[in-house]
């Protein structure tokens, strides 16, 4: 009996350890993402590159994968040229290995006018390098319907 009261009691300062390493963690993606944000509002894709790994990738909705921070900088840079003020984001979950960390959560994004231009989800494969996490995969999709072709216009196979 005093056997198992002790496992239960290990395994119960493991879980909250986990927690306690989920919030950590849940808040240093938190602050990497806020960076983003910032980054995001200055229209500053230099600074939006380097919170990305050199050899990371990032899935957008509707083109190829982009490869490579300088590339990714350059997505982003087209990206910024539309009439968006700021994104928000809203870390749903967070889970770790001592090399990698993945993210989903939930994004919108706001109008120069401030109307919410759109609203989707995301996931991130956090790498862990010398400087501290780096976004290693990155993924995000829009809520929105796709909008069908225009009358008269054809629709590609």
């Amino acid at each position: 009996m005093v056997a198992l009261l002790a496992l239960i009691g290990i395994a119960g300062a493991c879980a909250s350890e986990k927690g306690r390493d989920h919030a950590a963690l849940k808040a240093t993606l938190e602050a990497e993402r806020a960076r983003f944000s910032e980054a995001f509002s200055h229209r500053d894709p230099s600074a939006i590159g380097h919170l990305y790994a050199e050899d990371a990738e990032v899935f957008p909705p509707g083109v190829a994968p982009v490869a490579g921070r300088r590339a990714i900088q350059e997505l982003w840079k087209g990206a910024l040229a539309m009439p968006v003020a700021r994104i928000q984001f809203e870390t749903v979950e967070v889970d770790s290995n001592p090399a990698t960390a993945w993210e989903t959560g939930r994004y919108t994004l706001i109008a120069t006018n401030g109307s919410t231009m759109d609203v989707g989800k995301y996931i991130v494969v956090w790498k862990r390098d010398g400087a501290g996490w780096k976004m290693y995969r990155d993924m995000w999709s829009s809520d929105s319907q796709p909008q069908a072709p225009a009358a008269g216009g054809s629709v590609k196979h």
